[in-house]
């Protein structure tokens, strides 16, 4: 009988050097959040990434959260975001009020564009969110020719992309803000959570940092006793904003110091594992891939595809059934639209016209996927496929 396949829980595992750093943190670190480790993570990564400051946080929500305050979104404003993506993508710009507006995807992409975009676009739009979902990055540059042209601000979701480039730059250096994921199953973790934020603007950068930590900051005017009146100060991060506690913990920024440095071979092993995937598939039209436009880099965080079994009567749903039952192949359906959802339903944002989302959702599969997946692994799961779709022709 042949074994389960299934999603992994942990993406990507620590090596023992990475494992060490977390020691060496909890014996001789001095402190065990907002440290030195942090510091150093904060450059490292604003250097791999090349934006203008990069500033740790405990995950990535908490990174759009402070992209929302910055930018001072109110209600009134409307922000343009796709449907098809995680929900994190979405409830921290909802959260201020404003109203968000669903972008349809392309249809081979399976990303937003600037042409899906544009025909959203009003005098209240403020904000674009763009999600380099799957681990695709979207074509970017009409999309911040057409945010330029209508002054609008532009966030991009790297949660799923961390490394990727597109025309020469990596993702998270393209918009004024961006966001990083290192949750367990993203293609590096730092110990299950943490985040980055990529900002455009250093200014925004020490802004994020006055409101990520309670507004602690030090007392900029020199003290005759530093205890007077105490070791820190309490600040208004800016003027009208509360602050928050969004820090990231030493030992998670220890372990990302060194995975950044091992990302591009993570991905390149993983574009490596799609490319046998794929070509192991090629044959079999019923599946489709992401499309690959000029100059987008995928990074293969997870392996979609559409299926389209109508020649024969058959559906996404009869192909996983089939999978699962008899090929012990567990695949998922992934990324519920948002505005189906009861969330945001309940807020009044559960209507959309997103006929090329919808059509993917509908027709959508996600295989196992991970790192480090051996070539006889590739080439089992790939048999289970190729076996069950030519059950569905037949049946």
């Amino acid at each position: 009988m042949r074994g389960m396949i299934e999603m992994a829980a942990i993406q990507t595992r620590l090596l023992p050097e990475e494992e060490q750093a977390v020691l060496r943190v909890l014996r001789e670190g001095k402190t065990l959040s907002t440290g030195p480790e942090g510091a150093a993570f904060e450059k490292e990564f604003g250097e791999f990434i090349g934006c203008g400051d990069a500033v740790a946080v405990c995950n990535a929500t908490a990174g759009l959260e402070l992209c929302a305050v910055i930018s001072g979104l109110k209600k009134g404003d409307e922000v343009i975001l796709p449907a098809h993506t995680f929900v994190s993508s979405a409830v921290p710009f909802g959260r201020t009020g404003a109203t968000l507006k669903w972008a349809d995807i392309d249809p081979d992409t399976r990303l937003i564009s600037a042409k899906t975009i544009e025909p959203l676009i009003t005098s209240r739009t403020r904000m674009v969110v763009v999600v380099h979902l799957y681990g695709l990055c979207a074509d970017m540059d009409p999309i911040m020719e057409l945010a330029r042209k209508h002054r609008l601000v532009v966030v991009e979701d790297c949660a799923q992309a961390p490394g990727a480039h597109y025309r020469g730059r990596r993702v998270g250096s393209l918009g004024d803000f961006a966001c990083f994921s290192f949750h367990t199953q993203k293609n590096i973790t730092t110990l299950g959570e943490g985040g980055m934020m990529t900002l455009k603007d250093k200014q925004n950068g020490t802004l994020a940092r006055r409101l990520r930590w309670m507004g602690n900051w030090p007392f900029e005017e020199k003290r005759e006793n530093y205890w007077k009146p105490a070791m820190g100060n309490i600040v208004e991060p800016a003027p009208g904003l509360w602050p928050s506690n969004y820090c990231m913990a030493e030992p998670n920024c220890a372990v990302g110091r060194l995975l950044i440095k091992r990302l591009d071979a993570i991905n390149a092993s993983r574009q490596a594992q799609a490319k046998k995937i794929k070509g192991l598939l090629a044959d079999i039209p019923e599946l489709s891939f992401q499309k690959i436009n000029d100059g987008c880099e995928h990074v293969f965080h997870l392996m979609s595809a559409r299926f389209d079994g109508t020649k024969d009567g058959k559906r996404r749903d009869d192909l996983i059934k089939l999978l699962h039952e008899k090929y012990s192949l567990k695949c998922i359906v992934q990324y519920w639209p948002l505005y189906r959802s009861e969330l945001f339903s309940k807020f009044g944002f559960g209507k959309a016209e997103v006929p090329n989302t919808d059509q993917f959702f509908d027709n959508m599969i996600s295989f196992p996927w991970w790192s480090d997946m051996g070539n006889e692994l590739l080439e089992d799961m790939a048999e289970r496929i190729r076996d069950a779709v030519g059950e569905l022709r037949e049946s």
